[in-house]
């Protein structure tokens, strides 16, 4: 279960200080690439499911995201393989009917606090700026990961609800466009 809170932020230096003086380490920075699809015979928009393609420097990743469970946390199901090409993938879910939705790109500095919470910090092409903060529990546990990121998200003083919709919906609702759509 992802379990995972996300905030618009305007100054990433000061959110960045501040998780090092928490002592969060920084693990990399990288350019990420999400292909959504779209399945052929139900809408993920109406089903709150996600199907993607990641693809960083050195990894591609496939991810299905189930349906969020809360309506205080992006918390989900989400399963994740590694593949080996990219284009392969995407050949063989195209072949099968799934079209590319939406191409979201953001430029992300991961951090890792503990041993299970990961923090990035997202400067998402066409959106701007947030951080999002993760934790990975067991079904059963979730209400406990999700008291513990919102504790983290009040110490680095992110102020007002988190956002629980994704980037894909972000950016959807930005331009008025739905996958689907006929129009």
């Amino acid at each position: 279960m992802e379990v995972e809170v996300k905030y618009s932020i305007s100054d990433l230096d000061s959110i960045e200080r501040k998780l090092k003086e928490l002592g969060a380490v920084f693990v990399n920075e990288e350019i990420e690439e999400d292909y959504y699809f779209q399945h052929p015979c139900r809408d993920f928009m109406e089903t709150d499911e996600a199907l993607r393609i990641r693809k960083t420097h050195d990894l591609v990743e496939l991810t299905y995201k189930g349906p969020k469970v809360s309506i205080k946390t992006k918390s989900r199901v989400e399963v994740n393989v590694r593949v080996d090409d990219a284009n392969k993938a995407r050949d063989i879910l195209e072949r099968l009917g799934f079209k590319v939705v939406y191409v979201v790109r953001k430029n992300r500095k991961k951090y890792r606090l503990g041993d299970n919470i990961s923090i990035s910090l997202d400067n998402v092409e066409g959106l701007g700026s947030f951080i999002e903060i993760e934790l990975i529990a067991k079904e059963k546990d979730w209400g406990r990961a999700e008291e513990k990121i919102m504790g983290l998200a009040r110490t680095l003083g992110l102020k007002g609800k988190p956002i629980i919709k994704s980037y894909l919906e972000l950016l959807l609702e930005r331009e008025k466009h739905y996958p689907g759509d006929r129009s």
